[in-house]
Formats: C-alpha cells, sequence, structure tokens
C-alpha cells in the first residue's frame, strides 16, 4: 500500500515536472513573436508614413511642374504680344515721325510776316528766319524756365504788339539752347529739347494771359539744332546768343 502510495506521489511529482516544463516551453515561444511583431509593427508604421511623405512630394512636384508650365506658357504668350504691340508702335511713330516732317517742311514754305522792328530793349530780329528773339538769359534763370520779374515788362509790350498789328494770324513761339548738355537741371530736365520746350511754354502762357487767342499760338522746341547764323558757338558770347525764344508771326499755321 504504501510502495503503491509512494509510486503514485513520484507519478504526480514527474507529471508536475512535465507539466511545468511545458508550460514553461509554450510560454517562450509566445513571448519571442510578440516582441518583433510590434518592431515590425512600428517600422511598417514608419515605413507607410514616409511612403505617404514621398507621394505628397510627387503630387505636389508635379502640380507645381503644371503651374511653373502653365506659368511659362503664359509669359511666352505675353512676350509675344508685347513684341507684336511694340511693333505697332513703332510704325506708327515712325509714321506720326514722318507726318511732322512733313508739316515742318509746309510751315517752312510759310513766310514769316514781316515785324517792324518794335523798339523794345531786349528784343533782336534774326535775319534768317525774320523771327522776334528774346534772350533766353533775360527771360529765364540758368537752367530753369520760370519767367523773370523783368521779362515780364518785355512780353506785354510785344503782347500789345502783336494784338494791335497782328490779330488774326498765327504765333510761333520757338523755343532754343545753346549746345552744352544739360547738366545742373538734370533732375528736371532731360536735355535741351525739354528746356527748351518748357521755357517756349512760359512764354505761350503769359501771352495767354494777356489775351492772345490760344488756338492762334503754336509751341515747338528745336534745342541746339538751329543757332543763330553767323555766331560762333565756342565762344561764351556766341553760346548766349542761341540761346532764346523766338518769335515769328504767319499768316497761317499751314
Amino acid at each position: 500500500m504504501l510502495r503503491t502510495m509512494s509510486l503514485t506521489s513520484s507519478r504526480f511529482r514527474s507529471l508536475g515536472v512535465a507539466v511545468g516544463l511545458l508550460g514553461l516551453l509554450l510560454s517562450v515561444p509566445a513571448c519571442v513573436p510578440y516582441v518583433k511583431y510590434e518592431d515590425a509593427i512600428a517600422k511598417l508604421n514608419r515605413a507607410n508614413q514616409v511612403n505617404g511623405d514621398l507621394e505628397r512630394a510627387m503630387r505636389d512636384a508635379q502640380l507645381g511642374e503644371t503651374q511653373v508650365g502653365g506659368d511659362l506658357r503664359a509669359a511666352v504668350a505675353r512676350i509675344e504680344s508685347l513684341q507684336t504691340q511694340k511693333g505697332a508702335l513703332e510704325e506708327q511713330l515712325r509714321l506720326v515721325e514722318a507726318k511732322n516732317a512733313e508739316l515742318e517742311a509746309l510751315r517752312d514754305t510759310i513766310p514769316t510776316v514781316t515785324i517792324a522792328n518794335p523798339s523794345i530793349e531786349g528784343i533782336d530780329i534774326n535775319p534768317d528766319t525774320q523771327g522776334l528773339m528774346l534772350s533766353n538769359d533775360l527771360l529765364f534763370s540758368a537752367g530753369k524756365a520760370t519767367l523773370r520779374n523783368q521779362a515780364k515788362g518785355i512780353l506785354d509790350q510785344l503782347a500789345s504788339v502783336i494784338l494791335r498789328d497782328h490779330a488774326g494770324k498765327f504765333v510761333f513761339i520757338d523755343g532754343h539752347t545753346d549746345d552744352t548738355p544739360i547738366t545742373r537741371s538734370a533732375k528736371v530736365n532731360k536735355d535741351n529739347w525739354d528746356l527748351g520746350s518748357k521755357r517756349a511754354h512760359a512764354v505761350f502762357d503769359y501771352f495767354k494771359s494777356k489775351g492772345i487767342p490760344e488756338k492762334s499760338m503754336v509751341i515747338t522746341s528745336h534745342g541746339f539744332a538751329q543757332p543763330v547764323s553767323g555766331v560762333d558757338l565756342e565762344t561764351p558770347a556766341g553760346k548766349a546768343k542761341c540761346r532764346r525764344v523766338e518769335i515769328r508771326i504767319k499768316e497761317r499755321a499751314y
């Protein structure tokens, strides 16, 4: 009996050990795959994230390429349009310049009305054009287009002569300079033609204020293109002679 019980206990112990070993064996392989699975999931998630970022970057690049391509095509079309417009404007400018040249030539064929010397101090007669020459040095300060106070008295007398003796005729107001390039007044005057135009316009405005009809006056600027004949442009006196506003009276404008 005792022997049987001993054997039974031994068997139970052996069975318990076997069960324990089986549990240990079962528990070990269950633990190892679990750890590797979590690592794999983490790596997979990171890979998916990187893949998603790459896909978004590719889509953005494709969209950007499409937009850049569209912008480039639009820019090329705009440039071609502007070049076409530029060509048309250049042609219009050429036609206008040609027409102006014709008008200037036509004006030169219209004789200037001979004006008796108005006996106004500061006014000379140009023997080539029969125009009345008003010295710029008398009318304006250097580089300026604002009339001096003493110039207004001279223009008052000249306006009276024009209204009295030449009513209904056309008054040409021509601005002239010497050949010295614009320097000190370069911020307000682009060149000598610009300065000559502004000075002629100042006389135009003053004559208009004195009752000479605006529609009967014509403003031109010649810069230094028409110096007074017979003067030496290399001397200060010759240059000063060329700096002038010249008044010419004609029966008609064209």
